[in-house]
């Protein structure tokens, strides 16, 4: 993802308002109204927005916490499974499949991206520890 200054953001909205496809106009009225996204931090909201995400079949931001490592890191995630402790799904930073202990969630955002579960996937072919 890119940030851009203010100045910059302007001048891209100006030159792509000059387009007239309807793809671009959409991504326009997008830049033009972002959407202010908020994390929620306590326990209950994030095991919430986690249902909400895998209900909705939505992407979900996530900072998580690995003991391993000892660092927090944000993560896109994709929710194929959830239980009381743990979600199951694929991560975008690494590319792969994962579990996560919904304890060591920090924050959660819940993100307007769509996602699909893939086609054969099943939990009971999975590794999941509660």
């Amino acid at each position: 993802m890119v940030y851009l200054s203010k100045k910059d953001s302007e001048i891209v909205i100006r030159e792509l308002s000059k387009n007239s496809d309807e793809k671009i106009k959409a991504i326009v009225e997008k830049l033009k109204n972002p959407k202010k996204r908020i994390y929620v931090r306590s326990h209950n909201e994030i095991k919430r927005l986690l249902k909400k995400a895998f209900k909705e079949k939505r992407k979900i931001k996530i900072k998580y916490y690995s003991p391993h490592s000892d660092e927090s890191t944000f993560r896109m995630i994709q929710i194929y499974e959830i239980h009381d402790n743990v979600i199951q799904g694929y991560c975008e930073l690494r590319d792969d499949e994962r579990i996560f202990r919904i304890d060591r969630i920090n924050s959660a955002m819940l993100l307007d991206e769509k996602y699909f579960i893939p086609k054969g996937w099943k939990p009971e072919n999975k590794i999941l520890y509660k």
